[in-house]
């Protein structure tokens, strides 16, 4: 007999046997392979727990979306049956209340109270560690600790620094997702510790996608109030230039209209509009407004005379001119 040593938990191994004997230097053929299967483990680590808060839809309610994901641990130690949720407002322990999942999200629906959430992970070996969070109340306020955030990609790695007011603070959460993703349940987050940079791969961005990025200081258990920014880690220009509208033309004079290019399909940050007209059978001029200007008033027209106008929208990689327009200025 022999007992096999260093295998990994809740994993199942085939085992076969050959022989020799003494006076042979031929081996047997293997046995028939026998199944065997090593005992599960409790989690050793907590789950890696965030929360999107979402404001009052109702009278003294309001939805917190929870969502965590195992740690990679290999090998694992056992096949994880389902999550343990526990909640109590901060002020009300004994008012203890429990969901069980075998997702890795839920929503609660808690009043306006400061609350103490924590989430276990467990199989039939046992419970992880909790991983605990606390929700503040709606009338809580917290400070702005975070002063600055940035991004910018290096070869093939997109980096997010900022930097913090109070240097005792070593923990931070830093979360990301798509401007035009409305299912919170869609948001990535990761713990960072001791350092106020992140870094990851490009390909963790998609590209020409508006992202939002929040960086939350931690106070164990607590949040802190984000810091947030957009970003693009890579830009092209628009997919449609912006439509004029021409209004009523004066003798000398007309007031161009137009409205922002929506944001599927700027496939960057606007950095300004140019206005190019030009009269029949002469030469095309322009005028350049910033990004937050939506109409301009051409002046110094030729009376009586026809024009020809469209608007570009540009971004950091290219303009995109809409379809061209035609009025005509009026004689008196």
């Amino acid at each position: 007999s022999l007992n096999l040593t260093g295998l990994w938990d809740s994993t199942e191994y085939a085992v076969a046997i050959q022989c020799i004997s003494v006076e042979s230097k031929f081996w047997s053929d293997w046995s028939r392979e026998r199944m065997a299967s090593t005992e599960e483990k409790a989690p050793s680590e907590k789950v890696d727990l965030w929360r999107v808060i979402e404001s009052s839809h109702s009278a003294g309610h309001r939805s917190v979306h929870l969502m965590w994901k195992l740690l990679n641990h290999f090998p694992s130690p056992g096949r994880i049956l389902g999550y343990r949720i526990l909640y109590f407002p901060e002020n009300s322990a004994a008012l203890k209340m429990m969901n069980i999942t075998t997702d890795e999200k839920i929503i609660l629906l808690l009043n306006e109270e400061a609350y103490i959430i924590s989430v276990t992970a467990y199989n039939s070996a046992g419970d992880s560690p909790e991983a605990i969070l606390r929700i503040p109340s709606t009338d809580e306020k917290t400070s702005q600790i975070i002063e600055t955030v940035r991004t910018f990609t290096a070869n093939e790695e997109v980096a997010v620094e900022w930097m913090s007011s109070r240097s005792e603070v070593t923990r931070y959460v830093v979360e990301w997702y798509e401007e035009l993703e409305p299912d919170p349940f869609r948001r990535s987050w990761q713990y960072i510790s001791n350092s106020t940079n992140w870094r990851t791969n490009k390909k963790t961005f998609r590209p020409f996608i508006c992202y939002n990025i929040s960086v939350y200081p931690l106070y164990g258990n607590k949040v802190g109030a984000p810091y947030s920014i957009q970003t693009y880690i890579q830009e092209k220009k628009p997919s449609e230039g912006p439509m004029a509208d021409t209004g009523v033309p004066g003798k000398n004079e007309i007031t161009i209209k137009w409205k922002e290019i929506s944001k599927d399909k700027r496939n960057g940050f606007i950095s300004n509009y140019t206005i190019f007209y030009k009269p029949e059978g002469g030469k095309e001029l322009n005028e350049t407004v910033n990004p937050d200007v939506l109409q301009y008033r051409l002046k110094s027209l030729q009376a009586n005379t026809q024009y020809t106008v469209h608007i570009m929208a540009t971004n950091e990689a290219g303009g995109t001119s809409g379809e061209p327009k035609t009025f005509k200025t009026l004689k008196f």
